[in-house]
């Protein structure tokens, strides 16, 4: 593996860190699995920050199937399914399956950082550190999808990465992976998450999408890949062709 020698550091965004500390309550049992969590006002105070910064970190608890919100009721914890089980199909890249507009260029962005619990555990593996992916689909020069990918370190060593070369970690990404994967785990979702998620271009007017989750496996019971897709509802369309 080559030496990466980027080494910009970008900012934690804020509600990614308020992501990460209720993560770390609701896995320590300050908020045990069946509970409801303090209100908007109660929890943003206790936490320290606005209700706009808690709610999209609560967007993303949902996404990852920690909390349930129950209109009038409040956010619930509930059991998050860590262990794997057999996914629908091998379906390839969903970007380009399921979106109905064409695809002309992909802004790519990589990081590497330490590991936390909540890495750590979609990764059901400790590992020292990860790399962490951006990728924006555009059209005409107009972001209209989002991908983030979370690699463990053993994939970059396992498949001799170069994390200096961003069209080599592209293929690998965008093609090579569905062809040498053992295994692929989906799960489709709604989530209102997409744009703040997609941080600097935000890929639609609206925030409805499809969140298509892939936990990716080459031959083990650790995967080497996880993937969100992010794909506005109103420009994108999911099928499936179920074969006996």
């Amino acid at each position: 593996m080559n030496e990466f020698n980027i080494i910009r550091q970008e900012k934690k965004l804020r509600y990614v860190s308020v992501y990460n500390q209720l993560f770390k309550m609701i896995n320590e049992g300050t908020f045990p699995e069946g509970s409801r969590l303090p209100s908007e006002p109660e929890l943003a105070k206790l936490i320290g920050v606005s209700r706009t910064t808690l709610r999209q970190a609560l967007a993303l608890l949902q996404d990852d199937g920690l909390i349930r919100n129950i209109r009038g009721k409040g956010n619930f914890i509930i059991k998050s399914e860590s262990q794997k089980n057999v996914g629908l199909e091998t379906m390839g890249h969903p970007v380009y399956k399921c979106m109905n507009d064409e695809i002309d260029e992909v802004k790519i962005q990589l990081r590497i950082e330490p590991s936390t619990d909540y890495f750590n555990q979609i990764l059901v593996n400790k590992t020292a550190a990860v790399v962490l992916i951006d990728r924006w689909y555009k059209f005409q020069g107009h972001a209209i999808a989002y991908t983030f990918t979370l690699l463990p370190i053993e994939t970059i060593s396992k498949f001799n990465l170069d994390l200096n070369n961003q069209d080599n970690i592209l293929k690998f990404l965008e093609k090579d992976i569905y062809e040498i994967s053992s295994d692929i785990l989906v799960e489709i979702k709604y989530s209102t998450s997409g744009n703040f998620t997609a941080k600097t271009d935000p890929i639609s007017p609206e925030n409805h999408f499809h969140l298509i989750q892939e936990t990716i496996y080459k031959d083990s019971e650790f995967p080497i890949a996880s993937n969100k897709h992010y794909l506005p509802i109103k420009n994108s369309s999911i099928k499936f062709h179920p074969k006996k």
